[in-house]
């Protein structure tokens, strides 16, 4: 279903005209050496690809040069044999221009989908004059050799994310439905039907497109009961090209409003991090992870009342490269990497409530670093915060440091975040930038939910040895406004809440090691940016079962939220006075910590989510010298314990999910430990809650009797009453 961009297994036949009006058959199955770990390379000509034997007839265009055309493919298949014909005809007159004939056509020409190619396509983003473009237009498919199974259609309505907010005197449903970009004589609106008592579909809201979001946007304040299931759906009538509506094509995309889970109860699933290619390209499941069906499947087993996705639900690299400019383009880029999240997951998310907090990936920056902004009238101008660091214009990296457009940003938020309640602090970045920062209540629990790097201080003297972490005392985290948030989140008091949990994309310490012989390490000890990391990374190997990687240093990356040091102090004494457990993901290795303060243990728990596909290992291997005593007991494995993470932060690590050979294809995927989290919260009888934290392996079935999480999992500990 992805776009084959490369010749690799799995890429098929290509039946293609060349700019001359004569076709041929092109194999498409065997991979080029030029490929990527994050973007599938080719460069070559079209002429480089190996041609496939067939009877070509027809000299083309000829002298009347290119002209319209009507390509006709027909496969057969008759006494074992399997026989393609390709036909170009003049579109006017009809007359056959050229035809290639396969009279022993491979397997892989019959198996799989169709897909219409345009090697060098229309100009359509740009002012360009260049005339050199294909389009298409009436594609016709027919034939007994072709199944339609009307189950995977995908759009117009797309997915769907919703949340049921319990706050107020009556719950209320805020959902939002993904379109896919719909064009100017399309239909721009849709409805919401909620089932009533008797099984009836009642309209209960409208909503227009979203013109950048490509999004219908649903709130309805009341009128339906959250402790029992409501069915729904959302209704697309689409329009014909004379502009008429067609009844007869309506679309209804439906699911389930989940009731309030039984009291005492309450299950959370808790992904981040999801790649879609890493490298070893082949068009199947062993080289795209995507649609993380396995994944998919054992939240499903898990049964959750809620799903919260911690952020890099898209990469700007991924499949294809990201683009960044113009606006349109990256839009249109974004949501065809967007539309990945909802195929993997929209089955989940029809039917239960989600959480979704979008990182600086999200928003096509390897590192969000707001007060690095130049000024200027379409981007995010100045988003500096009091007590900020100084910037400085003359990073090392080399990187472009300025954030997308204010409208990009806007509609990444949109789409992913627009069905949580409103942040009550409007344009708190004084940028035109939508805060994301709020809180919901539900099913027991009150939530306060964060955004991730826009509020967060730059480092001075970027990837140098005089930027130690004695120097980051001073800066902002989380900002004013989101420390507010959580102050006003821990002092509030609702009825028939048990339990409180802060929703964010990293957590406040960073649970990380790197080979000792990187040689950077030569010129101070951190913290690291993005290249030096990536170097870090490339030297890095997974360890055997068993086996211990002696000799990693403790390091601090500039992406993390453990420094400013001072701000992180503040957001963890924030969670800890509000007696809540935090819930996040963004280190792409799955940790259960218990926070430190003045003193270890002093803090609340965090459950840091595995990515659910990543392109590099993580681990966490630090020198048993370096662990404090107590914490754990003496039988825990060395990287638990008493440890102070690359900015000093005191830490004690109960379980890490460290990536190990695991002998099991594609071993690129699961030998980085990849996964998903779930939190167990339970009511306990004197008040508080008891909560289990599992990480779990995504190849793992946990439905399969003896089915184990990651070593040295599950995680159980108790929260305070509120």
């Amino acid at each position: 279903a992805q776009v084959a961009g490369a010749p690799a297994q799995g890429g098929g036949v290509l039946g293609v005209m060349d700019g001359a009006g004569r076709v041929r058959f092109v194999n498409f199955e065997e991979s080029t050496e030029s490929q990527g770990s994050d973007v599938p390379l080719f460069d070559a000509e079209l002429d480089a690809l190996p041609e496939l034997e067939a009877d070509l007839k027809g000299v083309g265009f000829g002298e009347e040069g290119p002209r319209a055309v009507r390509l006709e493919l027909i496969g057969a298949r008759f006494d074992g044999r399997r026989t393609l014909t390709l036909s170009a005809r003049d579109a006017a007159t009809g007359d056959v221009l050229s035809t290639a004939f396969m009279e022993d056509a491979p397997r892989t020409a019959f198996d799989g989908g169709l897909a219409l190619v345009s090697h060098r396509g229309p100009v359509v983003f740009g002012g360009t004059d260049d005339p050199l473009g294909y389009f298409f237009r009436e594609w016709r498919i027919a034939g007994d050799l072709i199944a339609r199974d009307d189950s995977r259609a995908f759009g117009p309505v797309l997915f769907v994310h919703y949340t049921v907010d319990e706050s107020g005197p009556k719950p209320v449903l805020r959902l939002t439905a993904q379109a896919a970009p719909l064009g100017p004589g399309d239909e721009r609106s849709a409805r919401l039907e909620l089932s009533d008592s008797k099984g009836k579909f009642v309209e209960v809201a409208r909503a227009e497109l979203d013109p950048d979001a490509r999004t219908f946007r649903f709130v309805v304040t009341g009128g339906f009961d959250a402790s029992a299931e409501t069915r729904y759906r959302v209704v697309y009538v689409p329009r014909d090209a004379a502009g008429e509506s067609v009844p007869a094509r309506t679309q209804h995309y439906g699911g389930s409003i989940a009731p309030t889970p039984p009291d005492g109860e309450v299950t959370i699933g808790l992904l981040s991090s999801q790649r879609s290619f890493t490298g070893g390209l082949r068009w199947d499941g062993d080289g795209l992870w995507f649609p993380h069906g396995d994944v998919a499947h054992g939240l499903a087993v898990a049964e959750p009342d809620l799903l919260f996705f911690a952020g890099e639900q898209v990469y700007p690299n991924d499949i294809t490269e990201g683009v960044r400019a113009p606006e349109e383009a990256a839009l249109f880029d974004y949501l065809g990497k967007w539309y990945r999240h909802g195929w993997s997951f929209g089955e989940l998310t029809r039917l239960v409530p989600t959480v979704v907090t979008p990182s600086s990936r999200d928003l096509f920056e390897r590192e969000v670093r707001p007060s690095d902004s130049r000024t200027s009238d379409s981007r995010t101008s100045d988003l500096r915060t009091s007590g900020a660091l100084a910037a400085d214009d003359s990073s090392s990296e080399g990187q472009r440091l300025h954030p997308m457009p204010v409208r990009f940003v806007n509609a990444v938020h949109r789409t992913q975040s627009s069905h949580l309640p409103p942040s009550v602090d409007v344009d708190s970045l004084g940028s035109g930038v939508s805060p994301l920062h709020t809180t919901l209540v539900w099913g027991g629990g009150s939530f306060a939910i964060l955004s991730g790097g826009l509020h967060k201080s730059p480092l001075r003297n970027a990837a140098t040895a005089d930027a130690e972490p004695a120097a980051l005392e001073g800066g902002e985290l989380l900002g004013g406004q989101q420390e507010e948030l959580l102050r006003r989140w821990a002092d509030a008091e609702v009825d028939d809440v048990w339990y409180r949990a802060c929703l964010s994309p990293r957590p406040f310490v960073h649970v990380a090691t790197f080979p000792g012989n990187a040689a950077f390490f030569e010129d101070g000890a951190g913290p690291f940016g993005a290249a030096e990391v990536t170097r870090a990374l490339a030297r890095m190997t997974v360890p055997d079962r068993g086996a211990y990687m002696a000799g990693d240093r403790v390091v601090g990356e500039r992406s993390s939220s453990g420094w400013p040091k001072a701000a992180r102090d503040r957001a963890v004494a924030l969670i800890r006075d509000a007696r809540a457990v935090h819930l996040t993901g963004g280190q792409k290795l799955g940790a259960a910590v218990r926070y430190g303060l003045e003193a270890f243990e002093d803090a609340g728990h965090v459950l840091i989510a595995p990515a659910v596909a990543s392109a590099w290992p993580r681990r966490w291997f630090p020198s048993p010298a370096l662990r404090e005593e107590g914490g754990v007991s003496d039988e825990a494995p060395p990287y638990t314990g008493r440890y102070r993470d690359g900015f000093g932060n005191r830490m004690t690590v109960l379980a890490v999910a460290n990536p190990r050979r695991t002998e099991l294809e594609p071993t690129r995927l699961n030998d980085r430990a990849p996964g998903y989290g779930v939190v167990r919260m339970e009511r306990l009888s004197e008040g508080g809650a008891g909560v289990t934290f599992e990480v779990w392996p995504r190849w793992v079935d946990p439905g399969h009797h003896g089915a184990q999480p990651y070593l040295g999992w599950p995680v159980r500990f108790e929260l305070p009453p509120l």
